[in-house]
């Protein structure tokens, strides 16, 4: 069974995806509190490493493990944001991760980011990272996925990038996962939530403001059956048969079902991360709804790091197979 360390795990998204493939943690280490305190709900630690900075590892003190999984900080690198990039605090944080890779050499990582990771300072970013892993002692592959083609109907896209250590390297053996058809949006609607009056009356005001004035009125919206209503600053946006990408510092995401308007929850949205509900269901009790939709829109899609699991423990047993078992 491969090992893994779960770093800047948020509430561990990454972690059952991984485990979903088979594989075991060993740690995990994210500098937020209440994402901390979600992640032990969810998972079962008893007896893991845990590290509340990145920057703090004692890299001596790691055991020997496999795989390295990071979603490293990406509001530096992201679109909607300033695009600091490496001036931002957060964006070295890819470069501890490079220094952790160098020192522990595990067999395997993997990285994910946001898509605006690879065009940033026009492609430059993209480029130092790539060199920083390769000094690291590793080779390897990157590329874009989004959540909605491995089953998850939400319009998630994301850069993913698959090291592989230089000795166990082998061209053209790594397989990128297929994809596959994406669930039917509805089964993830569990109509917890009603529409608020108060959110009712501002969403009336909202459909009436300069920019989307005369485009829909309420009831031309309930007549849309499962639509999902994105209220993204003054600009409307409309999604038939998926959800658009969630992230953490954002409200107003509505949807249409049995004709009725609800506000989506952060059970609903975990759930559109690929989350399990029996690991979620009891949430909503313990954690706010409000924190649960930040870190829903700050955590890995489960079901592209299993399928990206997969793929790893497959290339990993080919390298066994050719090197005789060994």
């Amino acid at each position: 069974m491969l090992t893994f360390l779960d770093l800047c795990s948020g509430i561990g998204g990454g972690r059952l995806g991984l485990e979903n493939a088979g594989m075991e943690c060993i740690g995990y280490c994210d500098t937020s509190r209440l994402a901390n305190i979600t992640y032990n709900l969810i998972h079962s630690t008893d007896g893991e490493l845990f590290f509340t900075n990145i920057k703090k590892i004692a890299k001596g003190s790691l055991p020997l493990y496999d795989v390295l999984i990071a979603g490293f900080p990406c509001q530096t690198f992201s679109v909607i944001g300033r695009q600091n990039g490496f001036n931002d605090s957060r964006g070295q944080i890819i470069f501890t991760l490079c220094d952790i890779l160098k020192f522990s050499q595990p067999k395997y990582f993997i990285l994910e980011n946001v898509k605006g990771l690879v065009t940033h300072n026009n492609g430059e970013t993209y480029k130092t990272i790539l060199k920083a892993l390769h000094e690291a002692g590793y080779r390897g592959y990157s590329k874009v996925l989004t959540t909605f083609d491995y089953g998850i109907p939400q319009n998630r896209q994301r850069i993913y990038f698959i090291g592989i250590r230089n000795d166990l390297f082998c061209e053209n053996l790594f397989q990128w996962p297929r994809c596959r058809k994406s669930n039917q949006i509805e089964s993830f609607f569990l109509d917890d939530m009603p529409i608020s009056e108060e959110n009712l009356f501002y969403f009336k005001r909202y459909l009436m403001n300069p920019t989307n004035n005369n485009k829909y009125s309420l009831d031309e919206i309930l007549s849309m059956e499962n639509m999902i209503i994105d209220t993204r600053m003054n600009d409307l946006r409309l999604y038939r048969g998926k959800m658009p990408t969630l992230r953490s510092q954002r409200d107003g995401i509505y949807y249409v079902h049995h004709h009725q308007l609800y506000q989506l929850t952060g059970t609903e949205a975990l759930l559109f991360q690929g989350f399990p509900y029996e690991k979620i269901k009891d949430l909503k009790n313990k954690v706010s709804d409000r924190h649960l939709l930040m870190q829903a829109g700050n955590a890995m899609s489960v079901n592209v790091i299993e399928e990206l699991g997969k793929s790893i423990a497959h290339y990993n047993n080919q390298i066994i197979k050719q090197n005789g078992g060994s």
